[in-house]
C-alpha cells in the first residue's frame, strides 16, 4: 500500500514538472527590429497522450540584448535561425512594458507568454567559420566580413564604409581600398602616378 502512494506521487511530481516551462530551443520564424521581439518554433517535441507531437509557436517573443548606460549591442535575427527561449518564473507584461519594478499583472507561471529570447546557438551542421582566434568578433558567420578586437591589435575584413568625422592617433594598416568623398585610397593618383603605396602631400 505504501508502495504504492509512492508510485502514484512520483506520477504525480513527474506530470507537475513535465507541466513547467524553463527554457526551449527554437527556429526563429519572424523578427521584428522595431519592437525587439521574434517570433519562434519550440524545436522539441512535446509528449501528449502517449504520442510526440510538435508544440504551438510562441509569438511576440522580446530579444534580449546588451544594453546599457547609453550604449547597446543590437543583435540581427532572420527566419531559420536557431537559438534559446527562457520562461521566467512570473507574469513580465508590466515590466516589459515599463522596465519598472511592477506587481504581476497575473500569477501565471513558466508560461509562454513570459518568454524571452535569449540569442542564438550553432548547430553542428551550421558552423561558424573563418573567424579568427583569441578574438573578440563581429562578422558574418562564413567569416567573409569581421572585426575581431585581439589583446594587442583591431583586425577588420572587408571594405569599410564611413560615415562622419574621423580622428585617429596611433598607426593603421590597411589591408582593403577605402573611399572617401569618391576617392578610392588604392586607385588614387597624384599627378597621373598611382598613388599606392601611399604617396605623400603635394
Amino acid at each position: 500500500m505504501r508502495q504504492d502512494y509512492y508510485d502514484l506521487k512520483n506520477q504525480e511530481n513527474k506530470k507537475l514538472a513535465a507541466g513547467v516551462h524553463v527554457g526551449a530551443l527554437c527556429r526563429v520564424e519572424k523578427f521584428d527590429p522595431v519592437a525587439m521581439t521574434v517570433d519562434v518554433q519550440p524545436l522539441s517535441k512535446a509528449l501528449d497522450a502517449a504520442v510526440y507531437r510538435t508544440q504551438p509557436p510562441v509569438l511576440g517573443v522580446p530579444v534580449a540584448l546588451i544594453r546599457g548606460a547609453g550604449f547597446v549591442v543590437r543583435p540581427w535575427y532572420a527566419a531559420g535561425d536557431v537559438g534559446v527561449i527562457l520562461y521566467i518564473d512570473h507574469d513580465i507584461d508590466r515590466i516589459v512594458a515599463s522596465g519598472e519594478e511592477s506587481q504581476p499583472n497575473t500569477e501565471r507561471n513558466h508560461s509562454g507568454d513570459d518568454a524571452v529570447f535569449v540569442g542564438a546557438f550553432v548547430p553542428a551542421t551550421k558552423p561558424v567559420t573563418g573567424l579568427p582566434d583569441e578574438a573578440l568578433v563581429m562578422g558574418t558567420d562564413t567569416g567573409s566580413l569581421y572585426i575581431a578586437i585581439k589583446k594587442d591589435v583591431i583586425e577588420i575584413k572587408g571594405d569599410i564604409r564611413h560615415i562622419g568625422n574621423t580622428q585617429q592617433e596611433g598607426r593603421t594598416d590597411v589591408t582593403v581600398d577605402v573611399t572617401a568623398a569618391g576617392v578610392s585610397l588604392v586607385k588614387h593618383t597624384h599627378n597621373g602616378n598611382l598613388g599606392t603605396p601611399t604617396s605623400p602631400p603635394l
